[in-house]
Parts: C-alpha cells; structure tokens; sequence
C-alpha cells in the first residue's frame, strides 16, 4: 500500500507519494522503492496503490509497449489488459489496487487523469479536478495553497494517522516523499521530505534481508 496524494488541474497536475514498501503479511518494512512511472516522451505518470507485483506488473507492460502515443490511447487497451493480468493471477484475493494514469491529452489540449480500480472490474473512471488522497485523512482548509508543500503536509498527516493505527490494519506509509509536478508538457520530479522515521525502517529492513 502506500500514500498518494494529487492535485489534478486542467493546466498541470502535482502528485506526491511515500517510498516505503511492507509486507502484505507482517506489515513490516521490505523496502524502499519509487511507485510511480514517470513518461516522459508521452508526458505520463502512472501511480498505484494496493498490491505492489500487481502494479510493478502494469508498469512493466506499459514500459515494453511503444505503440501508443499518450494517455488518450493508453486508455482505450488499460481495462482489458489489466483484467486479463488479474484473471491470469488468479485473481487479487483480499486486497484491493488501483492504478492511476495523470497526462497531457493531445486530443483534448489539457491534463486528464483516469484511475482504473480493481474494485470496479478496472473500468476507466476519468478524475474530477481536484485534489484526491489516499488513505483519506481529515486536512486543514488552506486559501494558499504552494507546493510542493500543501502536498507534504497531507502525506505527513497519513503517516501520523496510519501509525495510529493496529498494526494488521496500517498501509505502511515512510521513507520519503518524491514530487512530481505535469506543467507545459514537461514533467519535474524531484525527493521533497525524509520521514523521521526512515532510519528506522531502513534498519528493519536490513534486519530481514539478514535473516
């Protein structure tokens, strides 16, 4: 599982996600990893949340295809493709993913985003205008919104919430949060904040590949 937060808008998209990968089975740390696909000849980003091989896999199709020129035509062949990698796997058993395209529609001269969730068959759902988080966390009215700083404090409070949390029900939220900001058909992505609690889930981390 993991944190994303987004801020989805005709003219440009800022997105923000934690790094830190835990075991589906003991929720404890297995890695570090980025979880988003950056394009940037077809000025896509793909996210995902939920189970990690499912959405390593789609990344990994999507990276071996070269006959599709940006979100629009990506959108027509990811429901089919991600149903037949589900059925394929037997299906997702208890855990729920979901995978999200943000991009520049040449078609339609804007950013759009789609999120294509396990718990609706993985239809194409286009995303409203806004701004969109995951787990969901109450946040504070804010009339100034700058980022990537807006977004931080978001993931920042998932963190605080998710750790509040029994430890079978947590999503796993840590390492660092990476920015990504989709703006004049260009795409910046840069390593925005450190979890206090890195150098600790970085040791639980070397503490399993130990063992």
């Amino acid at each position: 599982m993991t944190a994303l937060v987004y801020m989805l808008q005709p003219d440009q998209v800022c997105i923000a996600m934690d790094t830190l990968v835990v075991s589906s089975e003991d929720k404890m740390p297995l890695c570090f990893q980025r979880k988003f696909l950056p394009l940037q000849k077809q000025k896509l980003l793909i996210a995902g949340t939920g189970l990690s091989n499912f959405v390593n896999g789609w990344f990994n199709y999507v990276s071996s295809i070269t006959s599709f020129e940006g979100i629009d035509d990506l959108n027509t062949i990811t429901p089919s493709v991600l149903q037949a990698i589900s059925l394929a796997a037997g299906g997702l058993g208890e855990f729920t993913t979901t995978i999200y395209h943000f991009g520049y529609s040449p078609e339609e001269a804007k950013y759009l985003g789609y999120a294509y969730r396990s718990t609706s068959d993985f239809q194409s759902e286009r995303l409203q205008y806004a701004l969109g988080f995951k787990p969901q966390v109450q946040i504070r009215q804010c009339d100034n919104i700058e980022f990537p700083d807006f977004l931080i404090e978001i993931v920042m409070e998932q963190q605080r919430q998710d750790r509040q949390m029994p430890i079978e029900k947590r999503v796993g939220i840590g390492g660092e949060i990476e920015f990504v900001e989709l703006k004049n058909q260009t795409m910046r992505i840069e390593t925005v904040h450190q979890f206090k609690s890195y150098e600790s889930d970085r040791q639980n981390i070397e503490n399993r590949l130990n063992t």
